[in-house]
């Protein structure tokens, strides 16, 4: 999955963090000011208290500052529903978008629409894919569909039925950014419609 962009842990990284942090308030009208934590100074800061109006003000900019990631989410949920695929789970993480898991049938749809050739398994996909090998080759398949298709990475596991408490088998998904799943939405939109 990907990893956030962490900053240096140098010694003047937090106090640094803390001013930019205050500073930034300040500038959109936050009452609230960071200072370091008194029980490890160089390494946490506290917010103190905070009034409704000041959280409320907070969760408004964070909306705001998350509007084209979640307008990428419902871009890519109509998408992916008028091609007849779902996607409950289809949500942001940490600042970036995941599918959540896909039922196999629907994974190999998927990679069919980003333009990979269509698979006709010898059986039902539900039973053929128990196996490890050929649920590796749906992975393969979407894997390397989406990396064409985006030019960004997805991150893909295989749960067998056993490992989900009797549920179907299913193919995890992992995050990516708002920019591949724009490019997504865009092969989607433009690429393969078998």
């Amino acid at each position: 999955m990907n990893a956030p962009n962490t900053p240096s842990a140098s010694p003047l990284a937090l106090p640094e963090a803390i001013r930019d942090l205050n500073r930034v308030c300040a500038d959109v009208g936050l009452s609230m000011m960071a200072c370091p934590n008194p029980e490890d100074p160089g390494h946490e800061a506290t917010l103190g208290a905070v009034d409704q109006a000041t959280v409320r003000r907070l969760t408004d900019l964070l909306h705001i500052s998350m509007q084209r990631t979640y307008d990428a989410v419902s871009a890519l949920r109509s998408a992916l529903e008028a091609h007849g695929l779902k996607t409950p789970e289809l949500g942001v993480r940490a600042g970036e978008i995941v599918l959540g898991d896909l039922s196999l049938s629907d994974a190999v749809r998927l990679a069919e629409l980003l333009g990979v050739p269509r698979w006709e398994p010898t059986d039902s996909l539900e039973v053929e894919l128990a196996d490890w090998f050929q649920s590796q080759v749906v992975v393969d398949r979407l894997g390397r569909a989406f990396r064409e298709a985006t030019g960004g990475f997805l991150d893909l596991l295989f749960h067998h039925g056993c490992h989900r408490c009797g549920r179907s088998p299913a193919i995890a998904t992992g995050a990516f950014p708002v920019g591949t799943a724009l490019r997504l939405l865009d092969a989607l939109d433009f690429g393969n419609s078998q």
